[in-house]
């Protein structure tokens, strides 16, 4: 497992006009090894675009991303990433698409197999790994996004709110299973959102952010212990951290 630190973090884009846009400002804050660290924030403040400077899509342009293992740093961990949609090939069946991604990582032909196999009984997928994604409900193929990212055993996992695309009740399962997963295997996860009751559900620590250019608002660790059933609790803390969180939007160009 590995450690995230978020240090001074700025990032600049630039306008059609050529001027600078500032969509991350001095943010600093860390996720804790084994934990789930959700990010919440209005829209357009940079939260993915954080995620794709860990990721390594994006580059700082000032600041400093520090991966800490077992106390050492300078060694760039594993990162698994779940997007909004899976982005399943349609032409590979479900094992194909979890085997290429392991395949990419390096993973001996052998091991793959076993790796796939394990994943996908994680999360109750196994009887469909030879079936095509398009016969899979929209549930079902973010599950497999889900297997894939933990196949690759990444010691961090980035999710850029994987369950926006679902009805509530299919997220709800998901959401169910994410956490039972980030339990069992003590991934270090960076979460977004801008679902407040799931972020009460399955965070351990919140970090909630300002409008843009992003900054931290406030660093929040979640009282509720696990395993967590959705009820009163989870929408208490969901109101507190409601009042925690600036709702504006900036509505730059």
């Amino acid at each position: 497992m590995a450690e995230l630190v978020v240090k001074d973090a700025e990032k600049w884009f630039r306008r059609e006009n050529g001027e600078p846009l500032k969509v991350i400002d001095r943010l600093s804050f860390e996720a804790r090894e084994g934990a789930v660290t959700v990010l919440i924030g209005p829209s357009g403040c940079g939260k993915s675009t954080l995620l794709n400077s860990i990721v390594g899509l994006e580059k700082l342009d000032r600041g400093e991303l520090r991966f800490l293992d077992g106390g050492e740093s300078g060694r760039r961990p594993l990162i698994g990433y779940v997007f909004q949609s899976p982005r399943l090939l349609p032409w590979k069946t479900v094992a194909e698409n979890i085997g290429l991604a392991l395949e990419g990582a390096g993973v001996p032909r052998a091991e793959r197999v076993a790796r796939t196999e394990r994943y996908l009984k994680l999360v109750h997928l196994e009887e469909y790994a030879h079936q095509f994604p398009l016969y899979l409900s929209g549930g079902q193929r973010q599950r497999i996004g889900l297997a894939r990212a933990l196949a690759v055993e990444s010691e961090i996992v980035l999710m850029d709110e994987p369950f926006a695309s679902v009805d509530e009740l299919t997220a709800r399962r998901l959401r169910q299973t994410t956490r039972r997963l980030c339990e069992q295997l003590r991934r270090t996860v960076l979460f977004v959102t801008h679902n407040l009751a799931e972020a009460a559900y399955m965070s351990d620590y919140v970090v909630t952010l300002t409008a843009r250019p992003a900054r931290l608002d406030a660093y929040v660790a979640n009282p509720l212990p696990s395993p967590r059933r959705w009820g009163a609790e989870i929408y208490n803390f969901a109101a507190e951290l409601e009042t925690k969180v600036s709702l504006k939007e900036d509505d730059a160009p």
